[in-house]
């Protein structure tokens, strides 16, 4: 009866979104709402099939409900978790698999290179309700709501409609020309010193080593709400496999390294992913290696850590370029000068592009 009841409102979900669904025009920007905010602006659009509404995976990047996205294109899986639920998508079976291991036949697909994975199936799982509006001026938007928002959709459409307006002036608004320098100053006015251009945020991203600082420093970021990329030893591991799941668990994105003085960095790596799947049932391919550690590394996609650590104080002051940050001590202070600066902290992946 609870199964059959469950199949009843996913079905009814289902059938409300396909009546409701907006048509969507190639090209336009998709709005990502979570209960009553807008914390995300994509420009990949939903699309319907057969089987039901799909969105593109960055959708979760809004992390509706605490609902945490890992994508892992070379090992061709997707996993979305909270605290306490996870969905393993494994594209290349065509399967899903949650926290008790119950195995289902779940399909996704891909659009122009992008991964799409179906909204109902996903966002019903973690309780999430969705609905897939349209602004008042034309554009879509996805809203996840958990219970606790404030607006019905009808009003938060028409509250969300400024936002939504301010965004795209912001986007059509041309970068504004350099004044020209007159030709010729009266003499009887004093120079005027021109005013300093805004600075663009720095854009950081932050790698953790060393097991023993990890708990306090997964902490501190919790507090600022926000998550990082840990990278851990087989020894660490081994000895600690708890802290891996408690890391997992918070949302946290898992990686593997070795100690500068390791002989064979091959194994090592594949010493810490066993270890790994010990404690969490999953492996990465994420790796932090000292460019002269890489040689001859293949089954891992390696970030490179410099050879010169970056201090958060030099890191802010780099506004053309992303700077990774290596965290082996008290994170405090660092991430206090990076709030101070107001530095774009963002979320170390694989997939990232440091260069």
């Amino acid at each position: 009866m609870r199964a059959k009841r469950l199949f009843c409102i996913v079905l009814s979900l289902i059938l409300c979104l396909t009546l409701c669904t907006p048509a969507l025009a190639e090209g336009d920007l998709l709005f990502v709402a979570v209960n009553d905010s807008i914390p995300l602006t994509l420009t990949a659009l939903p699309y319907e099939s057969s089987s039901g509404i799909y969105v593109p995976y960055t959708a979760f990047d809004a992390s509706p409900g605490g609902v945490i996205p890992a994508y892992n294109a070379q090992a061709q899986t997707f996993v979305l978790f909270t605290r306490q639920r996870r969905l393993v998508f494994d594209l290349a079976e065509g399967t899903v698999t949650d926290q008790d291991g119950n195995v289902k036949t779940v399909s996704t697909t891909f659009r122009g290179g992008m991964l799409y994975v179906p909204l109902v199936y996903c966002a019903s799982f973690f309780s999430l309700k969705v609905s897939l509006l349209q602004s008042t001026s034309g554009y879509p938007i996805l809203r996840f709501t958990t219970g606790s928002e404030v607006y019905d959709d009808s009003l938060f459409v028409e509250k969300a409609e400024s936002l939504i307006q301010y965004r795209i002036d912001q986007m059509n608004t041309p970068e504004p020309s350099q004044p020209q320098t007159p030709a010729q100053q009266e003499p009887d006015k004093p120079e005027q010193p021109e005013p300093e251009p805004e600075q663009t945020p720095a854009t950081v991203y932050l790698a953790f080593t060393n097991a023993e600082t990890m708990a306090d420093n997964a902490a501190l970021l919790e507090k600022s709400n926000l998550r990082g990329t840990f990278f851990l030893t087989a020894a660490e591991l081994t000895a600690d496999p708890a802290l891996a799941r408690r890391l997992y668990a918070a949302g946290h994105i898992l990686g593997v390294t070795v100690t500068e003085d390791c002989e064979n960095v091959s194994a090592s790596l594949l010493e810490a992913n066993d270890a790994l799947c010990r404690a969490l049932n999953t492996k990465t391919l994420f790796a932090l290696l000292p460019a002269w550690q890489q040689d001859g590394i293949t089954d891992f996609s390696v970030l490179t850590r410099p050879q010169e650590p970056v201090s958060a104080e030099f890191a802010v002051q780099q506004t053309n370029a992303p700077q990774l940050l290596i965290v082996s001590q008290d994170a405090a202070q660092t991430l206090s000068t990076l709030a101070a600066a107001g530095a774009n902290i963002e979320l170390l992946r694989e997939t990232t592009k440091l260069s």
